[in-house]
């Protein structure tokens, strides 16, 4: 026959291992020997060469060609009925049988979406995957696995009456290639090694990155040097990321990643880059209630406090003077470089004006000033930007009459005071309004004695008499028995606000600053000049008088 093989040697041999044990329902090997039209002949050793059809190969096999055949029936010598598909079914399904006893995964072809899960095509049989086997985790898009080359290990394999049945899981093929990626990824893992990952999912204290095999997680504190208040700001989901390795936990499976370690400290050297004492520049990133922070530089952040805004101001809120985003110029007046902590300071930038008070504003000392602010019991004079001196109520004006600082000055006044206390170190300087022009009282002291006669206004009544401003700051009372010669019930039966009196004075008390007055003692004056002053002019006009001519005179001009 054309293209046999020419080896009586060979075929003695494969006649010896076959012959006797060939029977139906064998897989034998065979040798191919011709090719004819639509049949492979093959001498598998028998007495006659078997047969089978070209279209169960995928691809027509050569003369020479070893292969494994299933043995249907013997026809002797008419030849063997041959069959290489029901071998390679046979032999497939050995495998399977095999996968399903050792746990070994078998090839396979997501084919398409039955009920209840897929199709797989395993070669020469048709396998079910549930779709709860089909993935670790329950698959968004279904569809999307069809056509997936894959591993599967199979859960059963029985032969029916309808057919194999045979029950797949790529979910257990899964989890198996995980753990061995685990394995393999803990047993080389060591603190401090730097791995690529991908972020997986970020929440607001951190973010989860995935490593593979395993999940990491990176705390907010440890993605950058410079504070963030969301990790948001610096990472994104799905972007890939290279990290360091803080510190892991086999058993919980836990590792603490940083991102930040990748890059040197910038705290290391801050003590050297930003001396105290020293002016630096940087940008407000934070307002708070107590001050604010300012990135000196990625990572290092200073604290303005709040009493370090102004040497003159008083500072409510860091708002008022700053914003986020501000450029500012300050000066650098602590470093804790154990606590991650650099003190700042803006009021610093310029002299505090305090410190040349005493200088500028010595005791005793006439200055002008600008009214700020009326209290009720003081009023308050800027001197200049920054420094301000308080005006007690009782150092506005020497009068007594005044009731409310608001009835001397108003805000924005110009206004001369003169410097009483001055105390740099507690920020105080007091200062008086009325110490600026003489004393009344001692200009009146000198001028006026025990037993003048003065003349004044009613400024105010009280049930035990009426005070008689003299002059500006001079003030005396004329008690309820001393304003009429006559019994006095009530002083406003006398006398009214706004009414211009004469009054002998009778005391005056310079230390306490009391003055007594009498109207009843200047009415008895006046009475007895006008008496000598009418017996001198009877007496002068006619040498002699009568007393009782004289006295109804007198009452008839009190009349």
């Amino acid at each position: 026959m054309e293209g046999r093989v020419d080896s009586s040697m060979d075929m003695e041999s494969l006649y010896e291992e076959t012959f006797k044990e060939l029977r139906p329902g064998d897989i034998v090997k065979g040798i191919v020997v011709a090719v004819t039209g639509n049949e492979v002949v093959v001498d598998v050793g028998y007495k006659a060469e078997g047969i089978l059809p070209l279209e169960e190969f995928e691809e027509a096999p050569n003369v020479g060609d070893e292969i494994e055949v299933f043995v249907r029936s013997l026809a002797g010598e008419s030849g063997v009925s041959l069959s290489k598909r029901e071998a390679d079914k046979r032999r497939k399904w050995q495998e399977i049988l095999s996968a399903k006893e050792t746990g070994e995964p078998v090839d396979g072809v997501i084919k398409e979406r039955i009920k209840g899960g897929y199709r797989v095509d395993l070669g020469l049989f048709s396998a079910f995957l549930p779709q709860s086997q089909a993935d670790t985790k329950p698959l968004q898009d279904p569809e999307g696995i069809v056509g997936l080359e894959s591993k599967f290990k199979v859960l059963d394999a029985s032969m029916t009456s309808r057919g194999p049945n045979i029950v797949l899981s790529r979910r257990a093929w899964l989890e198996e290639e995980l753990q061995k990626e685990k394995e393999f990824f803990w047993s080389r893992l060591v603190e401090g090694k730097v791995i690529e990952g991908q972020v997986k999912r970020i929440v607001d204290y951190g973010v989860f990155v995935d490593l593979g095999p395993v999940t990491g997680f990176m705390h907010i504190s440890d993605i950058s040097w410079k504070r963030i208040e969301h990790p948001s700001e610096v990472l994104r989901e799905g972007q890939r990321i290279w990290v360091k390795v803080l510190s892991f936990d086999r058993e919980q499976e836990k590792i603490s990643l940083g991102m930040k370690q990748l890059t040197p400290d910038p705290w290391e050297d801050v003590e050297r880059k930003y001396p105290e004492g020293s002016k630096v520049r940087g940008r407000v990133v934070r307002l708070v209630n107590f001050g604010a922070f300012v990135e000196l530089e990625e990572g290092v952040e200073g604290l303005i406090h709040i009493s370090e805004f102004s040497w003159t101001r008083r500072i409510k809120h860091p708002s008022e003077v700053l914003k986020e985003g501000d450029e500012v110029e300050c000066v650098v007046i602590g470093v804790n470089k154990q606590e991650r902590r650099i003190s700042l300071s803006l009021k610093r930038i310029e002299e505090n004006p305090w410190d040349r008070v005493e200088e500028k504003y010595p005791v005793g000392s006439v200055v002008k000033g600008i009214v700020k602010k009326i209290l009720p019991n003081r009023v308050i004079v800027e001197l200049e930007e920054g420094v301000e001196a308080f005006v007690n109520a009782e150092d506005l004006a020497w009068s007594r009459r005044l009731k409310r600082p608001s009835d001397l000055v108003q805000p924005n006044d110009e206004v001369q005071v003169k410097i009483l206390e001055v105390d740099a170190r507690r920020r105080r300087i007091r200062a008086g309004i009325k110490q600026v022009i003489p004393d009344p009282w001692d200009e009146f002291v000198k001028q006026c004695k025990e037993g003048d006669v003065v003349e004044g206004e009613v400024v105010g009544l009280t049930n035990f008499g009426a005070f008689v401003k003299i002059r500006e700051g001079v003030e005396g009372l004329v008690h309820v028995s001393q304003l009429d010669d006559k019994k006095v019930a009530k002083p406003e039966d006398v006398v009214k606000v706004g009414d211009k009196v004469k009054a002998v004075v009778t005391k005056i008390d310079p230390n306490e600053r009391r003055l007594s007055l009498s109207i009843k003692e200047y009415k008895l004056l006046k009475e007895k000049e006008e008496v000598e002053s009418l017996l001198e002019s009877q007496t002068s006009q006619r040498g002699v008088f009568k007393l009782g001519d004289v006295l109804k005179s007198v009452l008839s001009k009190g009349s």
